[in-house]
């Protein structure tokens, strides 16, 4: 019932925001520390440093975010807002609901960005304990880091780090906002940007 309810909201949230109206603000230098603290960037930054080994390759639907949502780098798959890739963050056109298909549904009605391969890393991120999924393969491959309870953490694709800032202060937690951060070979940060919903 409660991913029934997180799923409705995320959905309704998402679909209320109009990212054609908003665009990313640079954080100024003096205010980068302060941004970043406020996400634990520590603890986020130690995911990163480690070597993840032993992973379950699965099959998953790949849904494409709407135009209602900021551009993602790396096409990130707004399924996965949560670990089980069942949020889905569609367009208000849409006809097709979660888990909704019909016999004579075209599969690429149903899975508007098809399906592709993961990785379900077997061993849970330091500091943060949580799950670790792999999506694609050597430097498109994105790196996707959850909280305990599900939502997505934060992910990793090629030089830049996206965090999303959830705001847990009510039973379903609801996306607030993002910071990208490129971030160099150490994934120190050398610029952040915020997006907010």
């Amino acid at each position: 019932m409660k991913r029934i309810l997180f799923i409705f909201f995320v959905l309704v949230f998402a679909l209320s925001v109009f990212a054609s109206e908003k665009e990313l603000k640079t954080v100024p230098k003096n205010k980068t520390a302060k941004a970043l603290k406020s996400v634990a960037f520590a603890t986020i930054r130690s995911t990163l440093l480690v070597t993840y080994g032993e992973a379950e390759e699965r099959e998953s639907v790949y849904t494409p975010c709407s135009e209602n949502f900021p551009s993602m780098p790396g096409d990130f798959p707004c399924n996965y807002l949560d670990y089980e890739g069942t949020t889905l963050e569609v367009a208000p056109s849409s006809g097709v609901s979660a888990g909704e298909a019909t016999e004579a549904s075209d599969p690429e009605d149903v899975y508007p960005g098809g399906k592709v391969i993961i990785k379900l890393i077997k061993q849970k991120s330091p500091n943060l304990n949580g799950k670790v999924v792999f999506l694609g393969e050597g430097e498109d491959q994105l790196k996707l880091f959850f909280h305990p309870k599900g939502q997505i953490s934060h992910y990793h694709f090629r030089q830049t780090l996206v965090i999303f800032k959830w705001d847990s202060s009510t039973p379903i937690p609801s996306l607030v906002g993002l910071l990208f951060v490129n971030v160099n070979k150490d994934y120190f940060p050398e610029e952040v940007k915020e997006y907010s919903f």
